[in-house]
């Protein structure tokens, strides 16, 4: 989208271009607001400051006392790719000369705010008219995008410009899922509830810049962003950011991603999702993607319709039936799965004889692969039960 363009906006009607018209067709895909940037003592990085190409919104508070601080401003923003640099005369009615022929010389177009529009209503405006803008829904629907692996670039980078936090190259994603199954008891991890929290951290200069909450399903997403690699996982951030904002991940079961760079956003999100399944397959309160054993050979695959496909297809006469006795030889499959093939175990779970489940065992044999051998069988029932563990479906018997 070219700045001219956005120009045109109803919104931006009060925008009047004073110089570097030879700059309008720079590309427009975000709006921000500039002012405490430039102050003194503060060195940023593009990445750690600005999205991309944005028109800067400003009132030129950081200069009011050095006016030369507005050239080395806009050389600044010129230079990490800013599409434009927008402000209200307030604490100036114009623009020093040097500031107008850098403008002219270097096509970085400047314009003054003629009208009483509010910056954060221009910035909603903008970030429509790129398509940067998300309702909830929308964002929900594109993480379930993500799990399946079926997101579109576009609609991905819209994503991560809704929820990332804005400084940190590098990445780590939680998810989370409330364990409360107390009816009477409110939801820490609803919509107001996850509202208020999201708030709160942005109100926390400590931690607004490197830590996120959005609420996804029955709990939600956490992003945690830093600037180099050096270092563990970034469990006291969470722990911090969580105490100092109420968000109780004590009444939650957690999954964390590997570390990743920025253009992994998407593989941080399913690892994390996985790691949460399979730390409530476990009974744990927490589990790292790292640490998911076998499941971690699954999980970079259950995005995969064809994997989940041939499971139900293998355990096909076992599912979607009410016939008490197939019911029965399913939750067996699945305790003998998760026993490790020990009848004994199997047997104390079920609190049954282990001959009675070794005749289940082979009835299943018999009705799911009658044709395999005794190892085949097994590979064949541990790939399927675990895959349908993970995707839930054998969870919910």
């Amino acid at each position: 989208m070219k700045l001219r363009d956005v120009m045109k906006l109803s919104e931006l009607s009060g925008f009047r271009l004073i110089a570097g018209e030879g700059g309008l067709d720079r590309e427009v895909n975000a709006c921000e607001i500039i002012d405490f940037e430039f102050a003194d003592g503060i060195e940023f990085s593009r990445e750690e400051m600005f999205y991309g190409n944005s028109i800067g919104l400003t009132s030129l508070m950081f200069a009011r006392y050095d006016t030369s601080m507005i050239l080395d401003a806009v050389k600044q923003l010129d230079s990490m790719g800013v599409a434009c640099l927008s402000y209200k005369p307030i604490f100036f009615k114009e623009l020093p000369e040097e500031v107008l022929a850098y403008s002219e010389t270097n096509n970085f177009p400047i314009y003054e705010i003629t009208d009483d529009a509010f910056f954060e209503d221009i910035v909603l405006a903008v970030k429509k008219e790129a398509g940067l803008d998300m309702t909830e829904k929308e964002v929900e629907e594109a993480f379930e995008k993500v799990l399946k692996d079926s997101i579109s670039d576009n609609e991905c980078a819209r994503l991560m410009h809704m929820v990332l936090p804005k400084s940190g190259e590098y990445l780590q994603a939680v998810c989370f899922e409330g364990i409360s199954e107390a009816e009477t008891v409110s939801d820490p991890f609803d919509r107001d509830h996850m509202v208020r929290y999201s708030r709160r951290l942005s109100l926390d200069p400590r931690y607004s810049d490197r830590v996120t909450f959005v609420r996804f399903r029955q709990g939600g997403l956490v992003f945690m962003t830093r600037k180099d690699t050096d270092g563990g996982d970034m469990d006291v951030l969470l722990k911090d950011a969580a105490t100092a904002t109420g968000l109780p991940m004590e009444e939650a079961v957690t999954g964390m991603s590997e570390i990743v760079g920025g253009d992994d956003f998407c593989k941080a999100v399913r690892e994390a999702f996985w790691a949460m399944q399979a730390a409530s397959l476990n009974g744990s309160r927490i589990m790292k993607y790292r640490d998911m054993g076998v499941y971690r050979l699954i999980a970079p695959q259950m995005s995969s319709e064809t994997l989940v496909k041939s499971a139900k297809n293998f355990l096909g006469p076992l599912l979607g039936t009410e016939n008490e006795d197939l019911r029965t030889l399913l939750v067996t499959a699945k305790e003998y799965v998760t026993s490790g093939f020990d009848l004994n175990k199997t047997a104390e779970k079920l609190f049954c004889h282990k001959n009675t489940v070794r005749y289940r065992v082979r009835r299943i044999h018999e009705l799911l692969g009658g044709s395999l051998d005794e190892e085949n069988f097994r590979e064949s029932l541990a790939l399927s039960a675990r895959v349908l563990l993970l995707e839930g479906t054998l969870r919910k018997i």
